[in-house]
């Protein structure tokens, strides 16, 4: 939901402890067209001030554009494990 340059500040922010840039994209969402489109805006915020704040989702993509794998979560404490990441990631076709 972070407007570009929200999304560009935290970028910088994050190259700035010395480990490297980030090195792909960052989503910029204001108007919320991406999370809905996946049916990932979290209702629970709908008219707040986090209106447009999604469910914690991991989400893999191949390189045709489909999604492969998703997990979508209520709770932001679940995620899934690197090793199950890494499965949906072979599993498409990735590294």
């Amino acid at each position: 939901m972070d407007t570009p340059k929200q999304s560009q500040e935290l970028v910088a922010k994050i190259a700035s402890d010395g480990k490297g840039p980030i090195t792909f994209p960052i989503l910029s969402d204001p108007k919320h067209a991406v999370i809905d489109a996946y049916g990932i805006r979290n209702p629970k915020f709908n008219g707040e001030d986090g209106e447009g704040i999604p469910y914690p989702t991991v989400c893999v993509i191949n390189k045709k554009g489909e999604v492969t794998w998703l997990v979508i979560e209520e709770d932001y404490k679940k995620r899934p494990s690197n090793e199950e990441i890494r499965t949906a990631l072979k599993l498409s076709g990735g590294k």
